[in-house]
């Protein structure tokens, strides 16, 4: 409450004239008897605004109800706090002060005529920023299960041999650079088609980002196999973007297989856990891209030896079946020669038995008339010639 000393003023025209610097020193009395210690404080940080030269930070920080913003002030950590607090967040949450994130912060409020009103922030609370984060992305799993979408990618087919590869990164990122060497290594071997589309990885525009890249790749998606989502390493805090509601319903629900590569060791983001495949290191996704590639090459080399192996088998088996019948068909044709040999001799001692030859050599002889064997008296007739024919030799005869 403004002190009734304060009213030194000359009257003019029956008005009170307060002094600047009265007024100015007695609010700066009132905010050192409301806040006379410093408190914890909840806020968003909008921008750092950190000086290089100085090392003194000024962020800017925000209270925001349905995105939008309710209360708003510019804070001061000087540069020996700043660097205390980054090495405390560093050792915590693997990342610096930065924009975009929630902070419980220890402060103290003061006012000055001269300087205006000052929110110094000496320290600050890493749980409280990992539980705000762990809070939003639960949220979001929630959200996406309730809408049955949490595992859709998941049913997608990946091709087998995926080779046309659409690439959401930075041309300058580690793990892009990375993950293109790495399946570079084999491009004696085998063929790929990358195409990469720009993105913020990280920070407060990067789902916004990934979520445009996504819709470009939308439009040409039969063009590729599937999107790999690639980053390099960082903290939870450069992850928070991946848990962002739109950015992981767009994943889930794309129509190509996504597969991510966003370089972390700690807790899946939801991005990943909604994804089709998702891999602690852009490395490991290329590793698991050209392992495809190696297991069909070896079952391709697998099935020529098993094809070599099986033929050597299979002439082999066939060559002994060839062996055996050509042995079957020798046995079987002396056999049969054997046989045909016996019933030959047969015929020709029973034609040699049935030869007239032999009847006339026991005395016998044969006539023929007109080339006829004369069989009955009945076939004579008076002046016919015949024939007679003996062992050895034949005379002819006229009948009377």
């Amino acid at each position: 409450m403004i002190s009734d000393n304060l009213f030194n003023y000359n009257k003019q025209n029956n008005r009170n004239i307060l002094s600047l610097s009265d007024v100015l020193h007695s609010l700066e009395r009132c905010v050192r008897d409301e806040f006379p210690n410093s408190f914890w404080l909840k806020a968003e940080v909008s921008k750092i605004n950190l000086y290089q030269y100085s090392g003194h930070a000024y962020p800017e920080l925000v209270e925001k109800k349905d995105n939008q913003i309710t209360a708003q002030t510019k804070a001061i950590i000087w540069k020996s706090d700043f660097e205390r607090i980054n090495a405390k967040l560093m050792g915590i949450v693997h990342e610096p002060l930065k924009d975009g994130i929630s902070i419980v912060c220890f402060a103290r409020l003061t006012f000055h005529p001269l300087y205006g009103l000052s929110l110094i922030i000496s320290d600050i609370d890493p749980s409280m920023t990992l539980g705000q984060l762990e809070k939003e992305r639960l949220e979001c799993i929630q959200r996406l299960k309730t809408e049955n979408v949490f595992s859709l990618n998941s049913t997608k087919r990946l091709v087998l041999l995926p080779q046309r590869l659409a690439i959401i990164s930075v041309s300058t990122s580690k793990g892009y650079s990375d993950f293109m060497q790495t399946i570079g290594q084999q491009k004696d071997k085998y063929a790929f088609f990358t195409h990469l589309f720009p993105s913020l990885l990280q920070g407060d525009n990067a789902a916004i980002q990934m979520i445009e890249a996504l819709n470009v790749i939308r439009g040409v998606k039969d063009y590729f196999d599937c999107v790999l989502i690639i980053r390099g390493g960082g903290g939870d805090i450069g992850l928070s973007c991946y848990n962002d509601y739109e950015l992981c319903k767009q994943i889930a629900t794309f129509e190509l297989p996504v597969l991510t590569g966003v370089g972390h060791s700690t807790n899946e983001t939801v991005a990943e856990m909604v994804s089709y495949r998702n891999f602690i290191t852009p490395t490991a996704l290329a590793e698991f891209i050209l392992n495809r590639f190696e297991t069909f090459d070896q079952s391709l080399k697998d099935a020529q030896q098993s094809i070599v192996k099986y033929s050597y088998l299979r002439l082999k088996e066939e060559y002994k079946s060839l062996s055996y019948s050509k042995n079957m068909l020798l046995l079987n044709v002396k056999g049969l020669l054997k046989d045909n040999r016996t019933e030959l001799e047969n015929n020709e001692k029973y034609l040699k038995a049935i030869n007239p030859l032999n009847l006339l050599n026991k005395g016998y002889s044969i006539t023929l008339c007109d080339n006829s064997i004369i069989k009955s008296i009945k076939q004579l007739e008076k002046g016919k010639q015949i024939e007679t024919i003996l062992a050895d030799g034949r005379f002819v005869s006229i009948i009377e």
